[in-house]
């Protein structure tokens, strides 16, 4: 799909505001917001401490669900009860269950969706007791459970299996959970949540490589792209979509990103979870060499500069000397409460997780390695290739753009979001490739 057209027709209520890092979009939101004093507003961010600067940047009370009964969806419930402006996060709003649909329909409330939200989710990630896949079969065989051609899980009896099955009937019953290929069960974000708000205002950027788009498709919701720009006289508008070519040059100037052939040796198919998974100890020993070369011979980089990534679970592997934590803890850290005490170990952590957007921790590394080569989960990808569009079109993620906005967003957690210079290592030949096109603008 051509971002420079609209997606569909101009009723639509969902607008994307799809615009480059640093160009305003929250800026542009507060801005609307408290030009807006007789609409009532949900603003949801990924961003703990985008909460607080909501609340204090916009000139009308804006509310944070509080827990209620130990949940915060029930704060949030009581926030709409009141028809209070609220600010909340994902996380948070993710949750809203058949009492939150209602009073958000009651409440004629527009929505600002920083940045797009997970819409599948491993039904482990968000159940309060987790099922294996013979917990599945034992559910389907009993006919308590069923699956349609698209794997759309419904609940077919009245009697009750346990307390441990509580959530598969719960979301199976709103609609929410699938199980594809007969392997991994998913919650699905109710659509219909999006036709209850008077307008819904997307937050993002390559939205085209986000699984919200295809999403939007798959369930027939028509939204329309477009950009944000900043005046002569310093305020915010939206205005049609733009690929933002010269801010992608002056970008460019800010970055040096290796070129060195022996370490860059990776071909296109290399660094993704298969490699990591199938890869043999010289294999791994070799790419942990060339990780502590970079940072301790080529950029000669402190370990409070130092960020980097891979799959998770090699983390262990590749980490080195001079690359895992910016410093020790003291003796009276080590004594802060444990909540505390994990967090600080996050801050003062060298590697950060492929995914990670939620955080402004790392704004100070400057030296990068991104040892990643992200594909969509195939489960996921063919969820959506279950169905086509109107005109046959098939549905499906953008690959490319998918691994390269997982990747911006990593690379945007470090000293590039203030306009300072970074150095990067991205021995992936594939996601160096997409990220060189992006910065010449041919993405």
């Amino acid at each position: 799909m051509d971002q420079n057209t609209t997606q569909t027709n101009a009723s639509s209520n969902v607008i994307v505001v799809d615009s480059i890092m640093g160009s305003g979009k929250s800026s542009w939101a507060i801005q609307t917001m408290n030009d807006c004093p007789n609409e009532s507003f949900i603003y949801a961010t990924p961003f703990l401490d985008e909460v607080e600067r909501v609340k204090s940047s916009c000139n009308r009370n804006f509310y944070d669900p509080k827990r209620i009964n130990g949940r915060k969806i029930d704060g949030f419930n009581h926030l709409l009860i009141g028809g209070r402006d609220i600010v909340l996060t994902h996380a948070t709003f993710a949750n809203a269950n058949e009492d939150t649909l209602e009073y958000i329909a009651n409440g004629e409330y527009t929505l600002i969706l920083d940045e797009v939200l997970d819409i599948l989710v491993n039904f482990n990630d968000v159940a309060a007791n987790c099922i294996s896949k013979a917990d599945i079969t034992m559910l389907i065989n009993e006919g308590f459970i069923q699956t349609d051609e698209y794997g759309k899980v419904r609940w077919c009896k009245s009697s009750y299996p346990g307390a441990k099955y509580y959530d598969v009937e719960r979301l199976a019953k709103a609609g929410c959970l699938f199980y594809l290929d007969k392997t991994m069960l998913v919650w699905q974000f109710p659509p219909q949540i999006f036709s209850l708000f008077k307008k819904v205002y997307i937050l993002t950027y390559l939205f085209k490589g986000s699984m919200l788009a295809p999403y939007l498709e798959y369930h027939g919701i028509s939204y329309e792209y477009r950009s944000v720009e900043k005046s002569q006289d310093g305020r915010y508008k939206l205005v049609s979509y733009s690929s933002a070519a010269e801010e992608k040059k002056r970008i460019k100037s800010l970055i040096t990103i290796l070129d060195n052939p022996k370490l860059n040796d990776y071909r296109a198919s290399a660094l993704c979870s298969k490699w990591y998974k199938n890869a043999d100890k010289k294999s791994i020993d070799r790419l942990q060499k060339n990780l502590f070369n970079y940072f301790h011979n080529l950029t000669k980089a402190k370990a409070s500069e130092i960020m980097w990534t891979c799959p998770k679970d090699f983390q262990k592997h590749l980490k080195g000397k001079g690359y895992t934590s910016v410093r020790r803890l003291t003796a009276d850290e080590n004594k802060l409460p444990s909540e505390e005490l994990e967090a600080l170990k996050k801050r003062l952590n060298c590697f950060l997780p492929c995914n990670m957007r939620a955080s402004n921790d790392y704004r100070e590394r400057r030296v990068l390695a991104y040892l990643c080569n992200m594909y969509v989960n195939p489960y996921v990808d063919r969820y959506f290739k279950n169905k086509n569009t109107k005109d046959g079109t098939n549905i499906g993620i953008d690959r490319d753009y998918y691994a390269l906005a997982t990747m911006l967003q990593w690379v945007w957690r470090s000293c590039i979001r203030d306009d300072k210079p970074i150095e990067i290592y991205i021995p992936s030949t594939r996601i160096r490739t997409l990220f060189m096109k992006w910065l010449d603008d041919e993405m």
